[in-house]
């Protein structure tokens, strides 16, 4: 019997789906605080699911036999890859989870900055009639850096508007509702076309801070970044001083260097900024949605089928 340490309450259903598939062969133990855990437990346990955001190296040397992580979340840089890497250790993501959600939030930013939704939002909270210039999405141009599941079923969103897509990605090939696909060396050329530049990639050493001054420069004056990815991608500063000089028209950022963003931060005061608070992500649907996915991997996994899994971190990539 494989052992699943869970630091996450699954309900009763999600744990009825688990034992439909896989009775007596999985067990799934709760653990919420490793230091007052059976410590027998955490040696003899196999797997991880865990949703914490802050992993410590320490909780993970008390499990001896571990030999796979799930992590409910797509980000896994809080981690120490460098130690699973060693241990021979498989991490999964929740890559693909995101999917549904995150692209009708994108899809809803961009509608509600075309049609000045901003504006008439704060008109009705100070009882104005206000009429202001609006605009539409049809034959603009948007280009997503990094062209995952995410941005995949939000160009297939995209595509009644009639709009240009273009994509970014690190091997060049024809993607489905993509005008264009470019290899990430000619990320220059889709930002200067772009009316919107979206960043959809996840955290690594290649990717912190690859959108700053000079790529904000060459977008052009009427264009907007939406940055859904990780705060870290961006330069902050730089953006800061694209937004306040003029060089971009706006910025929809969900997501900053430091969460929750900080009362001081000069983000708050700009009005070419569409905020909010790290939300393009949750759903009522996000665990059912993941659980699949676990499901399917644990199944694999206690069948001695781990080529089989999904999701699994390179850790040569960092994703």
């Amino acid at each position: 019997m494989v052992k699943v340490v869970c630091t996450y309450t699954l309900t009763e259903e999600l744990l009825e789906k688990i034992n439909q598939r896989l009775g007596d062969r999985v067990e799934v133990i709760k653990v919420k605080d490793f230091d007052k855990a059976d410590q027998e437990v955490l040696s003899q346990a196999q797997v991880l699911l865990t949703n914490q955001m802050e992993i410590d190296q320490k909780n993970l040397e008390k499990m001896k036999n571990l030999r796979w992580i799930q992590c409910v979340f797509s980000g896994i840089n809080h981690f120490p890859l460098d130690y699973l890497k060693d241990k021979g250790i498989i991490l999964t993501n929740a890559r693909g989870v995101h999917r549904i959600q995150m692209s009708e939030f994108i899809v809803s930013l961009l509608l509600s900055i075309v049609r000045n939704s901003y504006h008439y939002t704060k008109a009705h909270l100070d009882r104005k009639w206000d009429p202001a210039k609006i605009d539409e999405l049809y034959g603009k141009t948007v280009g997503f850096i990094g062209v995952g599941a995410v941005a995949r079923e939000t160009a297939r969103k995209l595509k009644p508007f009639d709009m240009r897509i273009l994509g970014v990605k690190n091997r060049v090939e024809d993607v489905e509702y993509f005008d264009e696909v470019y290899s990430s060396l000619q990320m220059d050329r889709v930002i200067e076309q772009s009316d919107f530049v979206i960043t959809l990639v996840p955290l690594t050493e290649q990717t912190r801070k690859m959108i700053g001054e000079s790529q904000f420069k060459r977008m052009k004056p009427t264009a907007w970044f939406i940055n859904v990815a990780r705060g870290d991608v961006v330069d902050e500063q730089a953006l800061i001083r694209a937004l306040r000089e003029g060089w971009i028209a706006g910025a929809g950022l969900d997501v900053f260097q430091k969460e929750p963003l900080p009362a001081d931060s000069p983000i708050w005061d700009l009005e070419n900024v569409r905020l909010t608070p790290h939300v393009a992500g949750p759903t009522p649907h996000y665990m059912e949605r993941l659980m699949e996915i676990f499901i399917d991997n644990l199944e694999a996994f206690v069948s001695d089928n781990k080529a089989q899994m999904v999701n699994v971190i390179d850790y040569n990539r960092e994703y």
